[in-house]
């Protein structure tokens, strides 16, 4: 069956049936991935998907199903039967219900037809030139590999009972590059990346000479003597920590006792300079839409205005657990699993000095460029252990590299902290944020430098 036909499908049983309420989610995705050992492709995938997400209330019951891959009529009606089942194992749930037609703000531009249409060939030939890129970066890197390059382009329809019946396509692409540095007996390792919405806005040169620079700036790395720094973490570095922080900012987490912020609302949570925003209608966002993943229209939202906390995101369902409305934050990852609590594009709001200006004046600091185990920090405490590597530097010139060192903190703290934001913001997927300027962060290490 074609994905129109199965919609239908699912919608006519779905009316006929016992369901007071209904949904059907539909997705179809192509994705193709090209990797280079220097300029000659070592890896091709291509996939395709489709697949149909149901969702009904049935007597104030929730209940999901889902199809994916080729499927004939009773397909179809296999899955409209599961959800209808799952929702009679379910609890009584008197809080949500599905989204009704409302005015969607204008749709943000997400769909870039020339990628779309894009050769295979050009894939490789643009991972071909992050290689370049990454080797003419410094006489030191001596091997670039993996080097990839991965075009997708989607398109959903949300249909309900409700007579809600939207649609949109999207596009991505993005690159990524691992490049070694050796020199004097030592090698060290280093990557980068970027994902765009248009092809235009993607310079793979530009990934290739920062996984380059990064690996050979490496070289020579020891670590600093353990206390306390004047911590500049990078863009890369910094977005670890807002998304530690994001996991408190999600209504379902405030609901389970499991944010950090909860009863916090109106309050001072970090410096003056942090302000962060959830922005679904930002041009060619890669999470950018003028609905959500249950058709709630979407809008803008300053959760951390000044370093005072001013919200929370919901999607229908936690917000009516709360008490409070949906604030567009419906995020689907596919169709195996119903939507949950997510965010559009969260960034940190940046300042107007760029990362040189932020160390120009400081007699000790360090330089963050990566940090290693982001995912073993504790959400719900704040609290964080993190290796790191980076550069030391001494008023305000960069002295040497630095490796083999733990930050320490807690995220609250640390964000407390912030005296300086750059003007670097940088999305690495959804999320974004600047160079961020840090005094009296722990770091520990082998003692010397």
């Amino acid at each position: 069956m074609h994905r129109e036909e199965m919609i239908a499908r699912a919608a006519d049983l779905l009316t006929r049936s016992q369901a007071e309420a209904w949904e059907v989610f539909a997705l179809e995705s192509e994705q193709v991935s090209v990797g280079v050992r220097g300029e000659e492709v070592d890896k091709f995938q291509q996939s395709t998907g489709r697949g149909l997400a149901l969702r009904v209330i049935r007597e104030g019951r929730l209940g999901f199903a889902w199809l994916q891959g080729p499927a004939q009529a009773e397909d179809v009606a296999a899955a409209v039967e599961q959800a209808l089942a799952a929702a009679a194992a379910s609890d009584l749930e008197a809080a949500g219900g599905l989204a009704e037609p409302e005015t969607l703000p204008p749709e943000p531009e997400v769909f870039d037809p020339e990628l779309a249409g894009e050769p295979v060939e050009e894939l490789r030939r643009r991972a071909a030139a992050m290689v370049e890129a990454a080797r003419a970066a410094d006489p030191r890197v001596v091997h670039v590999h993996p080097a990839e390059v991965t075009r997708s382009v989607s398109r959903i329809r949300l249909v309900n009972s409700q007579r809600l019946d939207l649609e949109r396509r999207g596009t991505a692409i993005s690159a990524w590059c691992n490049a070694v540095a050796a020199a004097d007996g030592g090698q060290e390792m280093a990557w980068d990346s970027d994902s765009r919405r248009f092809a235009a806005d993607l310079d793979p040169r530009a990934v290739g000479r920062r996984a380059g620079r990064q690996a050979a700036e490496l070289l020579g790395a020891e670590p600093v003597p353990d206390g306390r720094y004047h911590l500049l973490l990078e863009p890369q570095v910094a977005v670890e920590f807002l998304e530690l922080l994001s996991a408190s900012l999600q209504g379902d987490n405030l609901v389970k006792g499991r944010s950090l912020l909860a009863g916090r609302e109106g309050q001072q949570i970090a410096s003056s300079l942090v302000t962060i925003i959830d922005d679904p209608l930002l041009p060619r966002g890669l999470g950018s839409a003028a609905f959500d993943g249950e058709g709630t229209p979407t809008r803008t939202k300053t959760l951390v205005e000044a370093g005072v906390l001013r919200g929370f995101v919901f999607d229908r369902l936690w917000g009516a657990r709360a008490g409070r409305a949906s604030t567009g934050n419906a995020s689907r990852g596919g169709v195996q699993a119903p939507p949950g609590v997510g965010f559009a594009n969260l960034y940190l709001q940046p300042g107007d000095s760029s990362p040189q200006e932020l160390v120009a004046g400081l007699e000790r600091a360090v330089v963050i460029t990566e940090v290693m185990g982001a995912h073993t920090a504790d959400p719900v405490s704040g609290e964080f252990s993190l290796g790191a590597v980076g550069r030391l530097v001494e008023r305000g010139q960069v002295v040497r590299p630095v490796k083999s060192i733990a930050v320490a903190g807690q995220v609250l703290e640390l964000l407390s902290a912030v005296e300086a934001v750059g003007d670097d913001l940088r999305f690495f997927g959804r999320s974004g944020s600047p160079s961020l300027l840090v005094a009296g962060v722990s770091l520990s290490g082998a003692s010397g430098g």
